[in-house]
């Protein structure tokens, strides 16, 4: 729709000053509907022509030119809106007036991200450009006065739709949160946050206790695909399953990051930017060794595959191997820890050390109540 709009200077004379001068205020009319801004100067009201918003009489040049340069500039930002395809709105004034000229979206979440990034690690740094990807797939251009509740409402459905799980579209709207809040503070942009306030809440996820048993597991290891990429995702899940490896520590694992020699993988997980030592088992080797033929230290053990197509691949072997579960990348670090608690009885605290926990209470949410477990626990229950 074309915005028409008309810009004025006005005097507030129902505001009188206590030198007697009322306040000059710029008014802006969008579609019929109003807005003022102050202009920070002021003026007595016999001195003030309401036809030409202007004041009259000597030693009022300098103030006309202020009144002036300010009207000139509004318009000329306002046109410039129109020219660029923006809805105009009094959200991309208010920008302005106050100092925000930026209103392309993209770039705001450029300059926050390049501020961010000496803190981030290379795990969540690559979780904001994968949402900058997604954000762009969803609307090509995103101006800062969109950023409103039907927006991420609809980016919402989106990413529902692109199928990548609850926790997908709960980083990808953590993150969004923090890029919009983080504009604010850095004063890349002025935008009122739709996330929380009674508005879009962001609802914390329940960690689900999903994971493989060990029959679940050999019908994944005996699933035959002749596909080099169902394969690839195939053997990073294995080893995930072996190892407890994230997917990013997946993605990015090296031929550098193994000693063959003593046996060990020795990784920086991305995630927490601590170190990581997991001893190579008979599995883990023969799993391996089928991906490092005429590869060079600084070379990953894997093929580039995203998180997103390796997910969408372990759903279609899961289905073929009749297992009836949301099959993910993840599942494989929680069926690791799982199998060590509830099959070998292995101690949390090795368990914890094998994930790379630095805080224990974080492995909890990877022990399951195995319902067979509890059966012997309780056949174990008698008095006498």
């Amino acid at each position: 729709m074309k915005s028409n709009f008309s810009v004025k200077a006005i005097l507030r004379t129902d505001k009188v000053l206590k030198n007697g001068n009322s306040p000059i205020f710029i008014q802006v009319f969008i579609n019929s509907e109003k807005k003022t801004y102050s202009l920070g100067e002021s003026v007595e009201k016999k001195f003030w022509d309401k036809k030409s918003g202007l004041a009259v009489g000597k030693g009022f040049g300098t103030l006309n030119s202020i009144i002036n340069k300010r009207i000139s500039d509004i318009v000329a930002h306002c046109n410039q809106a129109i020219m660029g395809g923006v809805p105009l709105s009094f959200s991309i004034i208010d920008n302005f007036v106050k100092g925000y000229q930026n209103n392309n979206f993209f770039k705001v979440f450029d300059e926050v991200l390049e501020l961010k990034k000496p803190d981030l690690s290379d795990d969540t740094y690559y979780k904001y450009q994968t949402l900058r990807t997604r954000l762009k797939n969803f609307k090509s251009k995103i101006f800062v006065s969109e950023i409103d509740l039907a927006l991420i409402k609809k980016f919402d459905n989106y990413l529902k739709n692109l199928g990548i799980g609850d926790g997908g579209v709960y980083n990808h709207h953590k993150c969004l949160k923090c890029i919009i809040n983080d504009a604010n503070r850095f004063k890349k942009a002025k935008i009122e946050t739709p996330y929380g306030a009674g508005l879009f809440i962001i609802k914390s996820l329940k960690h689900k206790e999903i994971f493989l048993d060990k029959d679940e597991v050999l019908q994944f290891k005996a699933y035959k695909t002749t596909n080099l990429l169902n394969q690839t995702v195939k053997d990073m899940f294995l080893l995930s399953c072996y190892s407890g490896l994230r997917y990013s520590d997946l993605h990015s694992l090296k031929m550098s990051d193994i000693d063959w020699e003593n046996g060990v993988i020795t990784k920086k997980m991305l995630k927490t930017q601590h170190n990581i030592d997991i001893p190579l088992n008979k599995q883990t080797r023969q799993l391996l060794l089928r991906h490092i033929n005429n590869k060079k230290p600084n070379d990953k053990i894997f093929m580039e595959v995203s998180n997103q197509v390796g997910n969408r691949i372990l759903k279609t072997i899961a289905n073929a191997c009749k297992i009836n579960k949301q099959i993910s990348f993840h599942v494989g670090r929680h069926t690791f820890a799982s199998f060590l608690v509830n099959n070998n009885n292995v101690s949390l605290p090795l368990v914890s050390k094998l994930l790379g926990h630095v805080n224990m209470s974080n492995t909890l949410i990877y022990t399951n109540s195995h319902i067979g477990n509890l059966k012997q626990v309780m056949d174990n229950v008698h008095y006498g």
